[in-house]
Parts: C-alpha cells; structure tokens; sequence
C-alpha cells in the first residue's frame, strides 16, 4: 500500500475538515507514509447462498437479526460476506502515537480509516470481477440499521477470519485489530435495494442526511 493509493479527500472528511495548512498538511503526509509502511492488509471472504423466509433471511445457514439486513438483500439468492483489516501493527502505531502526540494520533486514525475502505474497495473489484452478476449491493456490516453488532463474531467465525487473516471479536464485539471490517454483500440478477440507513456520499438526493453529511461539504 503507498499514499497515493488513499484518497486525501477521505482522509479529510475522517477528520472533519475541507483542508489544513501547510504545516498540518505535511504532518498529514507524514502519517500517512507511516501508515502505510505499517500496513499489513488481509482478506478473506465467501460466497454464500441466501435464503428469505419472510422478514427472515439466512446466510450460508446463518440466521441474520433484523429487518433491515433482510431487506437489503431482497431478490439476492447469493451473497458475499467479507473481512479485511490492516492487521496488528496499525493499532500499535496508534497506540504509541497516542502517547506521544495526538495530532498524530488522530491523524493515522484518519488515514487508517481511508486505507480499510480502499482495502475493501479493491477487494469488491476483485470479486466483480470474479463472479459477473449484474446487480451487487453496498457493503452492509453488522451495526448498521437495525443489523445488531452482536452478530460479530457469528459472522467472524463463519470466514474462520481468526485462523485466515488474524480477525478476531472481543466480548464486546469488537474487532482485532481495530482498523478491520466485516460486511455482507449481496448479489442478484435483478435491481437491490439499499437498506443502510446512513449518508454514503453517493446518491444525496434521497439522503436523509443530506444536510450534514461531511462528504458532501467537501465536495461542494
């Protein structure tokens, strides 16, 4: 992974702002290459076969809570469900940088944050491309909506993440290392729904968070 491969304008929003100064912005390109070097991006992930039973859906056998996981993968009689992290020497470069400066710190968290999305980014590509259906849905983790985080460590546990790629899920269903996600995508041959209930940065017309959304300040 280098620098150049992060979007700055992400970064920028994870830190909740349009732009620094010159100072701040080295500092920035700094952290950035630390967090890079550090890096050590892991993927896993399985196509599963889904199945509906009236608000009900299951994942490879899985029962997935709520309604709103239910209804993002509507018509999908297949999904993928995926983990990637930037591994254990990430959070140790946080922590230590929270020793020392917090300008850092906050920093790296920002670039970390932009360089899990990418890692997922480019593992989507990959599986597009691996398996052509014509329609894919958002990315859709545990937490989101009514989609209970509980769920964690069923679905970790599912991928066997902890013995691929190191991912585990602490009693509070967190994950280790930090910088890690799961999510659930579906795939279909006929239009999906997106049943997030967040502003993507994407499609602001229909956002009920159009009017706070940083993504979209940054791109006005």
């Amino acid at each position: 992974m280098k620098p150049e491969d992060l979007s700055r304008d992400e970064i920028l929003m994870l830190l909740n702002t349009p732009a620094l100064d010159a100072q701040l912005s080295a500092v920035l390109d700094e952290c950035t290459a630390a967090l890079c070097k550090a890096a050590q991006p892991r993927t896993v992930y399985r196509v599963l076969p889904v199945v509906h039973t009236g608000n009900c859906v299951t994942l490879g056998g899985l029962p997935l809570l709520g309604e709103d996981i239910a209804l993002h993968l509507t018509g999908c009689k297949e999904a993928v469900l995926l983990a990637a992290t930037l591994s254990a020497p990430v959070d140790a470069l946080i922590r230590r940088a929270e020793v020392t400066d917090m300008t850092k710190a906050v920093m790296l968290d920002a670039a970390a944050g932009a360089a899990i999305e990418r890692v997922c980014n480019d593992l989507e590509e990959e599986i597009r491309a691996k398996y052509p259906y014509p329609y894919y849905t958002a990315r859709f983790s545990a937490g989101y909506g009514d989609f209970p985080i509980t769920q964690q460590g069923d679905l970790v546990k599912l991928l066997d993440a902890p013995r691929k790629i190191g991912l585990t899920v602490t009693p509070a269903q967190t994950l280790l290392p930090l910088k890690s996600v799961t999510a659930v995508m579906g795939m279909s041959h006929e239009p999906v729904k997106d049943a997030r209930r967040f502003g993507c940065g994407n499609d602001c017309g229909e956002c009920p968070y159009q009017e706070t959304c940083p993504m979209k300040k940054l791109k006005e």
